[in-house]
């Protein structure tokens, strides 16, 4: 589609959320831009479109630059969330011992199992108007957009006045939002509410990568709420590390 010369005047790349990129897309941008630099950024933690592939990711790229020339490094200390809810996140990893968390206090995240969707609805609608009294935004992210046009029905019915993001470029407004996880990936927020954590959403470990995503979205406070059976990828996670309320 552009020949194969490539762009020689470009020396410089950098690419960010590097985890949703694959092999072949790196390759390709390499091979656009034969004398640029590249610097890569990303949380292979936060591969929610790539899964599997970002895994494998560091390894296929040591095989496209010269390792003289490659430096990694790793960042390990997260200064988005206070500390609480970086001990619940990182829980949520296999690997996650090795993240520390920025010295700043907060309240530990809650988890709520309702007995049915009417109940978690009012549980969200309480915990969303309790947090707009503390922060201008509050988030309540759920996994498709199918799910989240739902709740945002819902909320409705009850008098809950919220903005569903349907698109990527939809300016983000004041007060309660609905996302989709998809879009919610990059972005920070006060206040998160994990919309319907259950079994039934999450069944198993194939879903680990989108749970810990959706989850460190929260700068203050996470509200984790469930209907019936909370998703097993909670398991995991040490029970000193949140109110089960």
């Amino acid at each position: 589609m552009t020949g194969k010369r490539g762009d020689k005047d470009i020396r410089y790349l950098f690419i960010d959320e590097v985890q949703d990129y694959s092999a072949f897309q790196l390759a390709f941008l390499k091979f656009s831009f034969p004398r640029a630099k590249f610097t890569l950024l990303g949380d292979l933690n936060q591969a929610i479109f790539t899964h599997e592939n970002s895994r494998k990711l560091l390894g296929e790229l040591s095989s496209m630059f010269p390792a003289d020339k490659t430096r990694v490094v790793q960042l390990t200390k997260s200064y988005r969330s206070t500390a609480q809810i970086t001990n619940f996140t990182k829980h949520l990893l296999t690997n996650g011992e090795e993240i520390e968390p920025f010295n700043r206090q907060g309240e530990l995240p809650e988890i709520h199992v309702a007995a049915g969707v009417d109940a978690a609805v009012e549980k969200v609608k309480n915990q969303a108007e309790k947090n707009l009294t503390d922060h201008e935004t509050t988030a309540i992210i759920g996994k498709t957009l199918k799910e989240c046009r739902q709740l945002t029905d819902k909320l409705a019915e009850v008098g809950v006045k919220a903005t569903l993001i349907r698109t990527e470029n939809q300016r983000l407004v004041k007060g309660i939002i609905v996302v989709p996880s998809y879009l919610a990936k990059g972005l920070e927020f006060d206040s998160v509410i994990m919309w319907d954590a259950s079994k039934n959403c999450y069944p198993d470990d194939h879903d680990r990568q989108l749970v810990y995503t959706i989850c460190t979205r929260a700068m203050h406070r996470l509200t984790i709420i469930a209907t019936k059976e909370l998703s097993p990828i909670f398991e995991t996670v040490p029970q000193e590390e949140y109110q089960l309320v």
